[in-house]
């Protein structure tokens, strides 16, 4: 019996003594993430429409003399799973390019437990093209463009560096800097954003200006034709002989008008 006892307890030993092998993704890193690298580039035609959205990161935007669209994406994912759950998706067909994230293909809402997808987006576009930034858990960065430009639901500072013409600056969580060419015939509406606004305008802009509801100040350094009286955080005015309505609403952070 003894001798029984003894073996038994030997094999015991000798199973828990086995090392179970843990399969690991090929791209893991040190830290149990997984990263992809999407590299693709693209011809796009002058005047092309370009949308970019759904990004958990910053959105860094160079433009060049070029009819060529260059697109470095970096993913970073907690794990495969989460990974597979956010494809990033790139369309292009005719004179639009989309560059996005596919939403959850179950349709429900991100949570902490289901994992997380963080991407570095660097793009290099033609300046000949229009641009709408949407829904980015980052800061955006764009360089000069000769078309129109949107922004809107950004959770980070927006600086553009040159646009034709500005439609929409909405629900941004930083600072915001733009300089426009002109105010197209649809004006500008700019809205709740937390971080104050700057807008550069070239000389000989006519516009209607209409500022409610800020906080922080209103300053310019261009001719206004005050109407009415002017509160704190109110203003309404003409640039130059007006024209299309500049109007800025629920700013946290004031509002900055200058030559461009």
């Amino acid at each position: 019996m003894k001798i029984l006892m003894v073996v038994l307890a030997a094999l015991t030993l000798s199973w828990f003594s086995i090392e179970t092998p843990v399969a690991r993704p090929a791209n893991a890193m040190v830290s149990g993430d997984v990263q992809d690298q999407i590299n693709k580039t693209v011809t796009v035609s002058p005047g092309s429409d370009v949308r970019v959205s759904g990004f958990n990161g910053y959105v860094k935007i160079e433009t060049w003399d070029s009819d060529r669209a260059e697109i470095s994406i970096q993913v970073k994912a907690s794990d495969r799973e989460a990974m597979d759950r956010r494809p990033v998706v790139i369309d292009h067909t005719g004179n639009t390019l989309v560059i996005r994230t596919e939403n959850d293909k179950e349709g429900g809402r991100w949570g902490r437990d289901r994992g997380w997808v963080r991407h570095e987006v660097n793009l290099r576009l033609p300046r000949s093209i229009s641009l709408r930034v949407s829904s980015v858990n980052g800061s955006v960065n764009v360089g000069q463009i000769t078309g129109a430009i949107a922004v809107s639901s950004v959770n980070g500072s927006v600086e553009i560096a040159q646009a034709g013409t500005a439609t929409e600056l909405s629900s941004i969580n930083g600072r915001t800097s733009i300089a426009v060419n002109g105010i197209g015939e649809g004006g500008l509406r700019v809205s709740s954003i937390n971080g104050g606004v700057e807008i550069r305008l070239p000389e000989g802009t006519n516009a209607d200006v209409e500022i409610r509801s800020v906080n922080g100040g209103i300053n310019a350094d261009i001719p206004i034709n005050v109407l009415g009286e002017m509160k704190r955080g109110q203003l309404t005015g003409k640039i130059g002989s007006g024209g299309p309505r500049i109007a800025v609403t629920s700013v946290n952070g004031g509002v900055t008008l200058r030559g461009n």
